[in-house]
Parts: structure tokens; sequence; C-alpha cells
């Protein structure tokens, strides 16, 4: 049987490391989820290691890993748009970069100068108000106030024209 000390000295330091393990369990996050993929870094991955793939093929071929087709498109279009992959002319795609980075919010890149989403927008119509309902349309101004507008080169354009409709 072990003298007391010695009984002390192990129970002590057993108690030291379980007191260890409790703080090193605390200062590391346990994390909610698993992370199972990244969609942008798995799309940079796969043009990179099968570069001149069409679009098509690289949605199809991602798809078929569990990745959203619509998502690969839209990365494939925003790492164009970014300077990191090229797009050929018969739409194959090709990295420019040697290491996945990270892609820049949108707008990060407005606010350096650069437009990435040009909308055109329609004005809006103003309703009612925009029916010109109470103008009645100009009559065709008679053949002297045209000719004495009409300079002597638009007169004989004028003239030609004319011929070519009529003949003769």
């Amino acid at each position: 049987m072990p003298d007391i000390q010695t009984a002390l000295t192990t129970a002590l330091s057993e108690w030291e490391k379980d007191d260890q393990k409790i703080q090193q369990e605390k200062q590391v996050p346990k994390h909610l989820f698993k992370s199972t993929t990244n969609v942008t870094q798995e799309t940079f991955n796969y043009v990179r290691d099968n570069p001149r793939l069409t679009g098509d093929k690289i949605r199809k071929a991602l798809a078929k890993k569990g990745l959203n087709e619509g998502s690969v498109g839209s990365l494939l279009t925003q790492f164009t748009k970014q300077g990191q992959m090229a797009k050929t002319d018969a739409g194959e795609y090709t990295t420019l970069i040697p290491a996945y980075a990270p892609l820049k919010s949108s707008k990060k890149l407005r606010t350096e100068g650069k437009s990435v989403n040009k909308l055109v927008r329609k004005p809006k119509s103003v309703g009612i108000a925009a029916l010109n309902v109470g103008t009645t349309p100009k009559a065709a101004p008679d053949v002297e106030t045209m000719l004495n507008g009409m300079s002597i080169v638009q007169a004989r354009a004028m003239y030609d024209a004319l011929k070519k409709i009529f003949g003769g």
C-alpha cells in the first residue's frame, strides 16, 4: 500500500489534468453544425482542376456532387466579373489565379467606383396624366409651307425620294 504522500500527489496530479481538460473544452468553441460544402470554393477548385469546360458541363458535374446548378452558374459569372476566371468565346472557363480567394461583395465593388449590376430602370408612368387626352393630332402642313421651310438640297432629296416611291 502506497504511503499517504504518494497517494495525495497522484490524486492532485489527476485533478489538475481534469481541470486542464475542462478549461481546454471551455476555450474551444463547439460548433452547432458541421459545414458540409462550400459551393464557392468547390466551384473554383473544379474549374481549376478541369479547365476549358463549358458552363453547362461544369453545372451538371457539380450538380451530381449535390450542389445547386443555379448557384454554380451564378458563381461562374461572379468569378468572371471579378477577374478570377476567364471565359472564352466558346463559353469555356479557366481560372486566372492559382488558388481560391473569397469573392468580394458587390457593395465593396460599387464603392471602389466599379458598377457590378447595371440595372436600367424604366421611368414610372404617371398614370392617367400620362395619357395625352386633351391633345389633338397636328394637321399635316400644306406643300407650300413645307417647301418654304426647306433648303434647295433638302427639296431635291425630297423630290428624289418621292420619285422613287411614285415612279416617273
